[in-house]
């Protein structure tokens, strides 16, 4: 009898020390609780290494949710518990003397008086009689950074879907791009050859030249916005003359515009008698010169202004035209890539897009005004942050 209760003995702390090992090292808090949500045993305070409590505290208490803490009678008493599906899982599994598994929860946890966190938990209970007594093992599988993962991964595919289905569209909008210049430059290369009169040959050589001039806009296009994809679009920063800029552009469109057969005026508008900066002369350049060849393309009469303001905390530039201006349904798409407003116009589609990114890239705002029939502005601001303010 006595070698029988020593061997019962040592089983029993065997086991006792094996399930403390388990209890200590699995990656859940394990509850034994009764049918008033008592905890009995648990290791909640193992897993945590919180100041074990000597009175019992009921599923809600400790586990810190924000409500069963801001209430006055615990966990059970608060207006939501009676909504709280964790609880109404519990209850509805002693009622039926069965257990269930894999709920899935949110947990409101209480980091401070003030604080909470959300918590993903699985919870699984199961229904046990003990000494004749209702008990239940809650295990609580705190799978928050799981869920995190899960969101992340989701949402890397769905990005990873966007770019493919981006880049096939972009192959499809290039290759018809590439194709019309060239089959214009070759068609009308051989019909130079066999042109009867100078007029003829004059007329045949505009055209290639203008179609040359397009393909290269389309090219330096495409390498920018492969810069822009790949994150290697480059900014040198020098001092730069505002006045001495604008009155550049304003000499080469006004000579662009005087091609083009329209009547239109090209005015620069330099406020300051002087303006330095410290910027990137060919990117700000980039993007106003980008204004002013779609200004020209949308007006025939009229006038075109390019120049800029001194603002309170910006430098704002802007391109104010006289042409057709653009219907107001249309301009939140104004900006996005390949959006021809007019698909009678030459163009790629992609210049507004690619000025966005460059002023975006220089901590500056975008934007357009317009009205049909009446004009539009342009305009880009650089804060005095990024530039410093003119000299």
């Amino acid at each position: 009898m006595r070698q029988q209760l020593l061997q019962d003995s040592k089983e029993l702390s065997d086991t006792y020390h094996i399930t403390d090992a388990i209890l200590r090292n699995v990656h859940a808090f394990i509850l034994l609780i009764d049918n008033d949500f008592k905890v009995q045993k648990t290791n909640y305070y193992q897993q945590t290494g919180a100041l074990e409590s000597l009175d019992q505290k009921r599923v809600g208490d400790l586990l810190q949710c924000r409500n069963a803490l801001s209430a006055e009678g615990g966990c059970g008493t608060h207006i939501y518990c009676g909504s709280c599906p964790i609880r109404h899982a519990i209850q509805e599994a002693f009622d039926q003397k069965k257990s269930f598994t894999n709920l899935e929860a949110t947990l409101n946890i209480a980091t401070s008086e003030t604080k909470s966190v959300e918590c993903d938990a699985i919870i699984s209970g199961s229904y046990l009689l003990l000494d004749k007594e209702e008990k239940m093992v809650l295990t609580v599988h705190d799978v928050t950074k799981q869920k995190q993962t899960e969101r992340a991964l989701a949402q890397a595919k769905e990005k990873a879907e966007e770019a493919d289905i981006s880049k096939s569209v972009f192959l499809a909008n290039m290759s018809h791009e590439i194709r019309t210049p060239l089959n214009a430059i070759m068609g009308f290369s051989e019909i130079l050859g066999v042109a009867n009169s100078t007029e003829e040959k004059v007329q045949y050589q505009q055209i290639i030249k203008m179609n040359a001039e397009l393909l290269l806009q389309l090219i330096n296009d495409i390498l920018d916005m492969s810069k822009i994809e790949a994150g290697t679009l480059e900014f040198v920063r020098a001092e730069v003359d505002v006045n001495l800029l604008i009155s550049e552009l304003q000499q080469l469109f006004q000579m662009r515009a005087a091609e083009t057969g329209g009547n239109i005026k090209i005015l620069a508008e330099a406020p300051l008698p002087s303006c330095l900066i410290q910027t990137d002369r060919n990117r700000i350049s980039q993007v106003l010169a980008n204004f002013m060849t779609n200004a020209i393309k949308f007006t025939k009469k009229g006038s075109i202004r390019i120049g800029y303001e001194a603002r309170e905390n910006v430098l704002y530039f802007y391109v104010i035209d006289t042409g057709m201006g653009i219907a107001k349904d249309k301009l939140p798409e104004v900006f996005e890539r390949f959006v021809k407003l007019n698909k009678d116009k030459k163009g790629t589609g992609l210049g507004l897009s690619i000025a966005k990114t460059i002023i975006t890239k220089l901590d500056g705002l975008i934007g357009v005004d317009s009205e049909e029939g009446k004009g539009s502005t342009f305009w880009f601001t650089i804060p005095y942050s990024s530039c410093g303010k003119p000299q």
